[in-house]
């Protein structure tokens, strides 16, 4: 199967270009040549064509083979240029190949022309593709460092010993300080292992503390071990998130104290379990989001009232039976109203088990064990304490030690012990306030 070839030959001598085009016919090749014998004529086909060789004889009158080659080599790059010689001139070829020529054959080795042809156009398509891809490669290196540096994260690489080899300029304003400072000093955040995640304190910028999610992963870094630091800046987040806790919580305060025309009890029962369950929560090492759950959960626990009768709820003597299945439907009746409103789920659930025991015995549900939250065990296990501590019409305030004797008496079985353990210590360190008698 014969290869097209166009061929661009600078030669004065129309035998010898026959000759070397029948060389490169029974090489097999399908040339399309054109011959030239002047600088002008050969700027003027490199300039109209494409070519895949250029071919020169080393002897003509018109112009050298060198002055050739100077001109191929300042028009076109990467395009072969093969000198043939029809005598044996070891200095030629020497001056030819260090000029930048592909190969130089003299007369005695012209058989070996379409062999050479075929080589140099190969190895000059290979540079034409090596160059395009590294091209390629780094318009998109180019690319990548603008999208890098436009980036609204901050990026930082660190080396293997924690240093900074390259940070973007998001978190260049990020950390406090200029690029020179910076670069080559110990990255100032604490990333435990070789990637992980989690939210930093950073110092002040122009006196606004900030608050950044910092995310981490291993990279090579130009063939060494590094690890890639991505800076997100949440701060405002933060603040949002913190001002609808806040307005959640105002919120189940203003739903509580509401209920006081109902039940005036509850209302200020109420509020006190949500201090309570968040002193306990605290002592147990609970992290805030767990400790504002808390806090609504004890805010709204007895929320379920409102669907139980007034007269029952200030009733002055003992409930009948039929009495307190009623009053003991406002667990279920409180998850019902929370656990569509928005809240996180927790807070429904402590309301539905406030009055569940560890050991199945409480209600509505008879839960038991792992079924209940530690939130779940707080809750049930301070409600107890503050009730008990707590005026009711149907009976006078016991006292802390008659109700700490309660919890202890029922610890392991209805109330778990850690949390009982932290109310005796809250009672002990006189943390705990009962409420009126």
């Amino acid at each position: 199967m014969t290869k097209k070839l166009r061929v661009l030959m600078v030669e004065d001598s129309g035998d010898c270009a026959e000759t070397m085009l029948g060389h490169l016919r029974a090489a097999g090749f399908e040339p399309d040549a054109c011959c030239v014998s002047s600088v002008e004529a050969l700027r003027e086909a490199l300039a109209e064509s494409q070519w895949d060789a250029v071919i020169s004889c080393y002897r003509m009158s018109g112009m050298s083979a060198l002055a050739a080659l100077r001109v191929v080599q300042d028009t076109v790059r990467d395009l072969p240029f093969i000198v043939c010689s029809g005598t044996e001139d070891e200095d030629a070829a020497t001056e030819c190949l260090r000029a930048g020529a592909a190969d130089f054959i003299s007369g005695s080795h012209l058989a070996r022309l379409g062999l050479v042809v075929a080589r140099e156009v190969r190895v000059a398509a290979g540079r034409r593709d090596r160059r395009l891809m590294e091209s390629a490669l780094r318009k998109r290196e180019a690319s990548a460092r603008r999208i890098v540096a436009a980036s609204s994260e901050g990026i930082i690489v660190v080396d293997a010993k924690r240093l900074v080899r390259y940070l973007n300029p998001v978190a260049e304003a990020m950390l406090g300080g200029d690029a020179e400072r910076l670069l080559g000093r110990e990255l100032p955040l604490g990333l435990d292992g070789d990637s992980g995640a989690g939210e930093v304190d950073m110092a002040p910028v122009a006196g606004v503390p900030i608050v950044v999610e910092a995310r981490w992963s291993p990279i090579d870094w130009g063939g060494e071990d590094a690890t890639l630091v991505i800076l997100h800046d949440v701060t405002i987040r933060r603040r949002t998130e913190a001002q609808l806790r806040d307005s959640f919580i105002n919120l189940a305060d203003t739903l509580s104290r509401a209920m006081a025309s109902r039940d005036p009890y509850t209302t200020n029962h109420q509020q006190r379990v949500a201090g309570l369950v968040v002193q306990v929560g605290a002592r147990m090492g609970l992290k805030d989001a767990q400790l504002w759950e808390l806090r609504l959960g004890g805010l709204l626990h007895d929320v379920g009232k409102v669907a139980v009768p007034e007269s029952l709820l200030t009733k002055p003597g003992r409930l009948t039976p039929e009495e307190l299945e009623i009053v003991r439907t406002h667990p279920q009746q409180g998850y019902v109203i929370l656990k569509d409103a928005g809240l996180p789920p927790a807070v429904a659930l402590m309301a539905l088990h406030h009055h569940e025991n560890l050991d199945g015995t409480g209600y509505p549900q008879g839960l038991a064990g792992n079924a209940l939250s530690v939130e779940d065990r707080i809750l049930t296990a301070s409600n107890v304490l503050e009730s008990l501590t707590s005026f009711r019409p149907y009976r006078r305030a016991f006292t802390v030690e008659h109700a700490l004797a309660t919890l202890m008496d029922g610890m392991g079985r209805q109330f778990d012990g850690d949390v009982v353990d932290c109310l005796n210590g809250l009672v002990r360190d006189g943390a705990y306030e009962p409420g009126l008698p």
